[in-house]
């Protein structure tokens, strides 16, 4: 194990590297600061542990589905902002203190290529931002004619503040690691949040699922009231759910199992890596022997002697570390791989089988043309998966999509409607948080469902702004792309004629450095359970008794005992090739590339892109890789120039986006949506308790603190309609609409804009109310929002089923009526696609039929209802 360098300096120090820029600050501050190896103003540890705390209320609160689009992550993003934000004040004044604000000479190209991977991201956010607030000029209504896409201002602000923030996560994270010990233990961090979730997903198959599943058999309806579905027998929307309860995987924390998978395919990636490069360490002659052409370079003396203190003593601990690491990795890596197995994810699963390989390979061609080798084939591989989405439009030919997997045809049927939509708004898309709703429009007739995203991160960042946005996003993979080839190929690569310096420099950060990480994920997980305490909704504690034990166990392997290891692996163990290094055994950026082009991989079948428990990790991911370090060829001297030279403004033009963002998603987002949150809650709980009228007047209240949410507005038309209904019950007579009711449906299709499924459900309440009062006001108004409808939905069935029942009951021809029961039936049958038919559709009855109707609508099947209509 102890082997002696031979002289000359290692081509890669623990926390020397050719990378994107050529700064580094750790030498800038004194060896005893509580701020050591700090980015940015000096402040890195505490950057870091903040976003520790953010990143594991992530992994806790991962806004998965349309959460995000309903301002679930806005509180998230908010606090991460305002910590941004304070932190970078703080670094900003603490450098005018410390004047070190003067000016230095620096070399002006070695910060050119950070400089224009961060202006690629900032202007990338910003025309996400552009799109979302070109949805306030979209018209909408049933007064237009003419169909329109997206409108959706409050979704769209939603998530283009994941964008904004995203931008500035990378951009300030990315400056915080300019050593290995950082990336190092946020890389931990990723690893405790997998091995946390995996747990609690085999929770889920073993223990919660099975249980769910005897409840839902015992009293299917019991349960589907529980968890808010409406699945009448023998519809679709039932077959889903129990297709899913039996077959669709565990989701732990998330709302869908294939986004969970993408989580747990990264960071299994990761643990394969590290595995990998403990082995070679703990069995170098094995390893040596797999490896093409290398031999281990046996030395005279053991490195400890460098020191004159090493001793058999120090050896045998460095061997009970080795063990102790590759038992609880290997643990870990295990349940990841169960857990990622669970969730039926192909997409997961050809990702880690695919960057797996090529980290095996890695590791058995370890020389410099080795590693190059694998960053072309990786580099490669990744461009095809991001280039998919071309082949929907049959650049590629399109007869080989025919012996795809049904699954991944379905995928190419997502991305020719993305493109279809593009063609149609190439400058916005449909703006974003709004593709679902525009996915109506522009959807095969074969498609076999409506999806919020297009299970691809190109094809999403297409549809949520445009050609721009699409372009924005290609330049930034490649100059990534770039960025890394040339930080893993340094011109100029040094020769071992010096002995490693930095070992014991990095030894002497330490504490600060290994801690901050724990300490920070360790107060966010506190702040997920007492928040949880105070609003009644704590994660699974059953499950947690399992996952919170291994993880803390996992999280003490890596952050205290792995860093240790790394940094004898740095200073003990080198593979020499003839005159060229293989690179350090804990090159943490690869091993980060690694796992970040396995989840690129995954998002190129899968949601999951804007979604923040997968959208974090690929930030943190990014900035690891792309992170700016020491450059070997500089000297002391200009190293210490170019940390401080710029840093003030820097920091402070920093600190000024982030307070001025957090300003504006305060005033613009989180204070409407929170306002009438709290509003609607109260509504909900006067509605339980029969107050009609306060309900209506908490409703108006949360319109009024939100004036572009659906929600209240749908909600104050249905209380309006159930007092309506009890004036019914009680006198036959009040069967008229009320001028407020009118007003009051104006206001909901207002904000209903252009989505057909709220303009749906507006519908079937205006035809509930038909069955009762039998009005042909109603009739005619619901026929109106039906028309509107299928204008904005041309291909679902359901839609078209329900708009023939209404013609027939209008008084249509039988010709026009039959025609448009064709249809309904001719959609239902394209494709082939199950849950399309109309045995599992149900329509509203559309006719009178008084008292019987009060409690709930009266449906009947789709097919029987076109059976009738057609001749």
């Amino acid at each position: 194990m102890n082997r002696k360098r031979k002289s000359g300096a290692p081509k890669q120090s623990f926390d020397q590297e050719s990378t994107v820029d050529s700064v580094d600050d750790s030498k800038t501050v004194s060896r005893g600061s509580p701020f050591v190896s700090a980015g940015p103003g000096g402040m890195a540890s505490v950057v870091l542990a903040a976003f520790a705390g953010l990143m594991m209320w992530a992994f806790y609160h991962p806004s998965d589905s349309t959460e995000v689009e309903q301002g679930g992550a806005l509180g998230w993003c908010l606090s991460a902002l305002l910590i941004v934000a304070a932190v970078q004040c703080f670094g900003a004044a603490r450098l005018v203190i410390s004047g070190e604000r003067k000016h230095h000479s620096q070399d002006p190209t070695s910060r050119k290529p950070g400089l224009l991977i961060d202006a690629i991201v900032l202007l990338l956010a910003l025309w996400i931002g552009y799109a979302a607030i070109s949805q306030l000029s979209v018209p909408s209504g049933l007064n237009d004619q003419t169909w329109q896409i997206g409108g959706d201002w409050r979704s769209a602000s939603n998530e283009a503040w994941v964008w904004i923030l995203g931008a500035v996560w990378f951009v300030v994270l990315r400056r915080c690691l300019r050593n290995r010990m950082n990336q190092l233990a946020l890389l931990g961090l990723l690893v405790v949040g997998g091995v946390l979730l995996a747990t609690h997903a085999l929770h889920q198959v073993h223990v919660s699922l099975p249980q769910t599943l005897r409840e839902y058999n015992a009293d299917p309806e019991r349960v589907l009231a529980e968890v808010g579905i409406n699945a009448p027998e023998g519809s679709n929307a039932r077959m889903i759910f129990e297709n899913r309860l039996r077959d669709g995987g565990p989701t732990a924390t998330f709302a869908l199992a294939n986004t969970l998978a993408g989580l747990l395919a990264m960071v299994l990636v990761v643990v394969i890596a590290v595995l990998l490069r403990i082995v070679g360490e703990a069995f170098p002659g094995a390893a040596a022997k797999l490896r093409f052409g290398q031999r281990v370079v046996e030395r005279n003396s053991p490195a400890g002697d460098r020191d004159g203190n090493s001793s058999s003593h120090e050896r045998d601990s460095l061997s009970s570390q080795q063990l102790t690491a590759l038992g609880g990795l290997a643990l870990a890596a295990v349940v990841l791989a169960l857990a990622l197995n669970d969730t039926h994810s192909r997409a997961g699963l050809l990702s880690v089988l695919i960057v797996g390989g090529c980290v095996l390979v890695d590791f058995v061609w370890a020389n410099a043309f080795g590693r190059r080798v694998v960053n072309a084939s990786l580099l490669a591989i990744s461009a095809v998966f991001a280039a998919l989405p071309l082949a929907a439009r049959g650049w590629f030919g399109t007869g080989w999509i025919d012996a795809l997997p049904e699954s991944v045809r379905y995928r190419f049927q997502y991305w020719d409607a993305t493109w279809r939509l593009v063609e149609y708004s190439p400058w916005t898309g449909s703006g974003p948080g709004n593709y679902q709703q525009a996915y109506h429009q522009f959807r095969l007739p074969e498609s076999h469902e409506i999806i919020a995203d297009p299970h691809h991160f190109v094809a999403e960042t297409l549809g949520a702004g445009g050609l721009p946005a699409g372009a924005l996003l290609v330049a930034l993979l490649i100059v990534g792309g770039w960025l890394f080839w040339r930080a893993e190929s340094p011109a100029d690569t040094p020769s071992l004629a010096e002995p490693s310096t930095n070992a014991a420099a990095v030894r002497s950060q330490m504490p600060m450095v290994g801690w901050c990480v724990p300490i920070g994920a360790f107060l966010g997980w506190l702040a997920v359970w007492g928040v949880g305490i105070r609003n009644q909704e704590l994660p699974d504690f059953d499950a947690h008794l399992f996952a919170i034990p291994l993880a803390c166990a996992v999280g003490w392997l890596w952050w205290f005992k792995l860093a240790d290891l790394a940094l004898m692996a740095e200073s003990d163990a080198d593979v020499i090739h003839g005159n060229s290094v293989v690179a350090s055994l804990w090159d943490v950026r690869r091993i980060a590339w690694f796992a970040l082009a396995a989840g690129m991989m995954h998002l190129s079948f899968s949601g999951g892109w804007t979604v923040p428990g997968i959208a974090v990790v690929l930030w943190t991911l990014a900035a690891i890789v792309l992170s700016p370090a020491l450059t070997p060829s500089r000297s002391a001297s200009q190293r210490v120039a170019n940390a401080t030279s710029g840093k003030g403004a820097e920091t402070a033009v920093i600190a000024a986006v982030a307070g001025l963002a957090a300003v504006a998603l305060w005033m613009v987002s989180y204070r409407p949506v929170a306002e009438s949150k709290r509003w609607m809650a109260e509504a909900d709980l006067q509605i339980r308790r029969g107050n009609l009228a306060g309900v209506v007047e908490l409703c108006e209240r949360a319109m009024v603190a939100d004036p572009h949410s659906f929600d209240p507005a749908m909600f104050r038309l249905h209380a309006l309609e159930q007092d309506w209904v009890q004036r019914v019950v009680a006198n036959r007579d009040a069967t008229d609409m009320a001028p407020r009711f009118k007003d009051a449906l104006t206001d909901a299709i207002q904000r209903a804009g252009n989505d057909p499924s709220k303009l749906q459900a507006i519908g079937e309440l205006m035809l509930h109310r038909y069955q009762i009062g039998g009005q042909t006001e109603v009739l005619a108004r619901a026929g109106t929002i039906y028309d509107r409808c299928q204008l904005l939905s041309p291909q679902h069935q359901g839609i078209a089923a329900q708009r023939a029942a209404i013609a027939e009951a209008e008084g249509e021809s039988a010709a026009i009526v039959s025609d448009l029961a064709e249809k309904a039936v001719a959609l239902s049958e394209a494709g082939g696609v199950v849950t399309r038919k109309l045995s599992l559709q149900f329509v509203l009855v559309v006719r009178p039929i008084g008292s019987s109707a009060v409690r709930q609508p009266v449906r009947q099947s789709a097919e029987e209802a076109m059976d009738s209509l057609r001749p």
